[in-house]
């Protein structure tokens, strides 16, 4: 069984000097310097949301309600840390914040990609407020669903708590949608899905491919504990098409992967291609001597 550690453990009233003082006292907390930076920062996002999101949205206008302040913990175990906040909300705005968390919990990624920038957009243009935005910073951050409760009260409010489960050493997703001249990128180490795939010519190639090699980077780092009672990590690149510009980068990121399995990482590429398309066999097999690591050549049959 776990162990627990509580990072933070309040209840009151919160404003932004209170988010402040909040915030600092989790940042000096021994258990929380204790994260790894990647944990600690998404712990961090987490809480700043689920803070002023209370100091927002709660209701504080009926004096038999002050006995329900809100509250918020912070709890730290062996698997994972845990975010617990509630505040008492009218019904009506109940029962948009469930609607709304059960739109952002049931949709895949690429999905919640396009409901966060098409709300961003809407905001800008003055036509939405900002409730929902800050869950899904909170599932972006998190990787997992959002738990919530109801709870009915006796001075005609609702209790709404939200519950985010961090997982530890689990790194970030990076997930990127396709277009006509960018490749799909899926890194889920959650579910073990490593991939890149399509076309790669973008108009700012540098730009693109900074991203990816920066998150190879992180995930170099915490592959000893993603390691732990898993398969090993296979990159299936399956590319159509990509351009000289975005070969130096796509070799970058082979580079780093042999890197990582000169420090014994278990580790490996799995390079796609049509079976009636020998250049592109051509290339992996260049692009593996050069990363001085054996590919797996997979034919794919041309339909």
């Amino acid at each position: 069984m776990d162990e627990s550690v509580k990072l933070l453990d309040y209840k009151g009233e919160v404003d932004h000097k209170r988010i402040d003082l909040l915030l600092k006292k989790l940042k000096s907390s021994k258990p929380y310097l204790s994260l790894n930076k990647t944990t600690a920062k998404r712990v961090y996002a987490i809480l700043v949301e689920s803070l002023e999101n209370i100091s927002k949205h709660s209701e504080k206008r009926l004096p038999a309600c002050l006995k329900y302040p809100p509250y918020v913990t912070v709890v730290k175990t062996k698997s994972r840390v845990s975010i617990r906040s509630g505040n008492l909300v009218t019904e009506e705005k109940a029962v948009f914040l469930s609607n709304r968390l059960d739109q952002i919990n049931q949709v895949d990624d690429f999905e919640l990609n396009r409901l966060y920038d098409d709300m961003i957009n809407k905001v800008h243009e003055n036509k939405v407020n900002t409730a929902g935005l800050g869950f899904m910073l909170m599932k972006f951050k998190s990787g997992n669903p959002i738990e919530y409760s109801l709870f009915k009260t006796d001075c005609k409010m609702i209790l709404f708590e939200i519950r985010i489960k961090v997982n530890k050493y689990i790194m970030r997703k990076l997930i990127i949608e396709p277009t006509a001249s960018s490749p799909k990128v899926i890194f889920d180490p959650e579910k073990n899905i490593f991939e890149i795939s399509g076309e790669s010519r973008p108009a700012d190639v540098a730009s693109f491919y900074e991203e990816i090699i920066c998150w190879m980077n992180d995930f170099s780092h915490h592959l000893s504990k993603y390691h732990e009672s898993r398969e090993p990590v296979t990159f299936n690149l399956d590319f159509e098409y990509f351009n000289s510009s975005s070969a130096k980068y796509i070799l970058d990121f082979c580079k780093q992967i042999g890197n990582a399995r000169s420090k014994g990482k278990e580790i490996q590429v799995r390079w796609h291609y049509d079976d009636d398309d020998m250049d592109m066999l051509e290339v992996g097999r260049e692009m593996s001597r050069l990363a001085k690591f054996p590919f797996e050549y997979v034919p794919k049959e041309v339909k």
